[in-house]
């Protein structure tokens, strides 16, 4: 069998398989974690270069259409297919009601859209993506809620889509094929000529890509999404599914490469917009997240602003823009996959979602804590974990543009992540234990080794992050940029300086030993029942206090709800629950026309022709 289509047929062929056997759930489930394996092993039958092609009669023309392995694509399959064997072993013990027949339908478009060389299949990929992972959401755990978040994405996915059709098809309508490659050339070639028409024509596309990624302003589909989604998905969600629009960016970012672009401030003009799309993406999901108390849309708020991050990297397009963007992809997936992982073993145990009914729980589940304080000091970018180094390689390649301001908002962004993600440490882990949780265990040996993997994946990444930045520079390469210099994998070279992880790693250790000794033998501390000291002595009930609102993460930063709540009236979502409800009226109208009077459908029927008629003599 083709290896290329095996990274097709081998998911479809195990969807098909567990959705026959779905009564039987961890039949179903341990058949979607061996087909994951199975098109691992298909990875090591491909190299950069194999393509596979047929063709296909479409609206009367002779199209054809393949699959193609670059060095963007094979990167983009180890890392989610990888992943998703991690999130499918770990899932096996878990009591989550997500379906996997549909997630390994997801994993064919997955690897369908890294594959595709032409935009019909792209375009069918993109939709078989889009609507497996909605019908996956509907079974979330409140059915009500669920239904509403499914919709919600279902609503931004189909606008997304429509964009990016009307684009495929005036795009085909010029050049008269639907090869991506072939009309990325095409308007590379008429650039100098067209410019503003051509980026236009890819804002099309972009569109689609931003809300796939969640990318301000249509990012409002996330935290509805996030929260509701079943437990076992998220991770999926996040982690993989929002790197499909960072994919889709590097498809038509080439063009920018072209003299004959609109610059500003020496940047393509359209890098700069999405310079600064990415930029207030990083700081709106920053200041959102730390208002939470759901843990999950916490953590949702986070995702979207480290794309954000990713986003404002891949826009500058240069060799260490590029490098930083996409390391700080493998870095996303990585720590954001450990955290939300480690958060729904918590759910699973506490049956809630709201961190200040949680708290104390680092002393029933040791090893779920020590993941999750990896994992999010990970994405708080501290060294000497994964997520450092690609931040730092962020900044320098921010700076190395003169894009101060740009840089500020993106520190900003960074200082505002310490702040949610100390909150959600706090809230969750520590404090004292509430009695309700006395019985409360680790998670299963399953979970353990999950977690101890991912534990160690954060830490060996980042002290050793050549064993990613190699195959970087390979896809840096491939887009006709100059790689940056290596020195060997324990190095990190930035515009103006480089790093040594290792060194770094022995330092801190060195300092974690010294501070723990000191800790032991200087502290002196005992354990005191939690209403002790936190009403002063007073007395709780005159107060209207309740145990759960002893909680320390209860109304964490009220003082900053209050200073930011004027700036927060206005709402992107409410332009789109406005424009929901313009739909709907519209529709009720429509609605009225349907009358069951056949004189009033013949009117249509007629009106409809002649509009066709003039459209098609307009057009040809």
């Amino acid at each position: 069998m083709n290896s290329l289509l095996a990274l097709l047929i081998v998911p479809i062929t195990g969807s098909a398989v567990a959705a026959i056997l779905h009564r039987y759930r961890f039949v179903e489930r341990l058949i979607t974690f061996l087909t994951f394996c199975g098109t691992f092993l298909f990875l090591f039958g491909i190299k950069v270069g194999d393509i596979f092609t047929w063709h296909l009669d479409f609206l009367g023309k002779n199209v054809e259409m393949g699959l193609q392995i670059t060095p963007l694509s094979i990167f983009m399959l180890y890392m989610t297919i990888a992943f998703g064997i991690v999130l499918t072993f770990y899932n096996l013990s878990e009591r989550s009601k997500m379906k996997g027949f549909l997630l390994l339908l997801t994993l064919t478009a997955s690897n369908w859209i890294f594959m595709s060389t032409d935009l019909i299949s792209f375009f069918f990929a993109w939709e078989l993506m889009g609507w497996s992972s909605i019908l996956m959401i509907f079974g979330g755990k409140h059915e009500e809620k669920s239904r509403h978040g499914a919709l919600y994405y279902a609503m931004m996915s189909i606008g997304g889509s429509y964009s990016m059709l009307i684009g495929i098809f005036l795009l085909s309508n010029l050049t008269g094929t639907f090869s991506i490659q072939s009309n990325v050339s095409y308007l590379m070639s008429i650039m100098s000529v067209h410019p503003w028409w051509v980026l236009g024509m890819v804002s099309l596309f972009f569109v689609a890509f931003m809300v796939k990624s969640g990318i301000f302003p249509f990012h409002t589909w996330v935290p509805y999404t996030y929260g509701e989604a079943p437990d076992g998905f998220v991770p999926y969600l996040s982690s993989v599914m929002s790197k499909y629009g960072v994919y889709g960016f590097l498809i038509f970012l080439p063009l920018t490469l072209n003299e004959h672009v609109p610059s500003v401030f020496g940047l393509a003009w359209p890098n700069y917009v999405l310079l600064w799309f990415g930029s207030v993406t990083a700081v709106v999901g920053s200041v959102l997240a730390f208002m939470q108390d759901d843990v999950k849309k916490l953590f949702a708020y986070s995702s979207f602003s480290n794309l954000g991050f990713i986003l404002a990297a891949i826009s500058l397009f240069t060799p260490i823009g590029l490098t930083a963007g996409l390391f700080h992809a493998f870095n996303h997936l990585l720590f954001n996959g450990a955290i939300f992982i480690t958060v729904i073993a918590v759910i699973s145990k506490v049956g809630t979602t709201r961190m200040s009914e949680m708290g104390g729980i680092w002393q029933k589940m040791p090893l779920t804590f020590l993941t999750f304080f990896i994992g999010i000091a990970a994405a708080a970018g501290i060294p000497p974990f994964a997520g450092f180094g690609s931040k730092w390689m962020i900044f320098q390649a921010m700076i190395s543009h003169g894009l101060i301001f740009a840089t500020v908002l993106l520190f900003f962004a960074s200082i505002a992540s310490f702040l949610y993600l100390m909150r959600a440490f706090h809230a969750i882990f520590l404090g004292q234990l509430s009695h309700k949780y006395d019985n409360l265990k680790e998670v299963s040996m399953i979970g353990k080794i999950t977690e101890v993997f991912l534990l160690g994946a954060l830490i060996f990444f980042g002290i050793l992050p050549g064993f990613i930045l190699d195959p970087i520079d390979s896809i840096v390469s491939a887009f006709g940029l100059k790689p940056l210099p290596t020195s060997g994998y324990e190095y990190i070279n930035g515009f103006f300086s480089s790093i040594n992880m290792v060194s770094i790693f022995i330092v801190v250790i060195i300092a974690f030993i010294f501070g723990f000794a000191l800790f032991a033998v200087v502290a002196k501390h005992k354990k005191v029942p939690q209403e002790d000291n936190y009403t002063a002595g007073q007395i709780p009930q005159d107060w209207n206090l309740t145990p759960e609102m002893y909680q320390f993460g209860y109304d964490f930063y009220e003082p900053m709800d209050k200073e930011l709540a004027p700036f927060l009236k206005v709402k992107i979502d409410g332009f789109f629950k406005g424009f929901g409800e313009s739909v709907k009226y519209i529709g009720g109208a429509v609605k009225e026309i349907f009358t069951g009077n056949v004189q009033i459908y013949t009117y249509l029927a007629v009106g409809g022709l002649v509009i066709f008629v003039i459209a098609g003599w307009v057009v040809w």
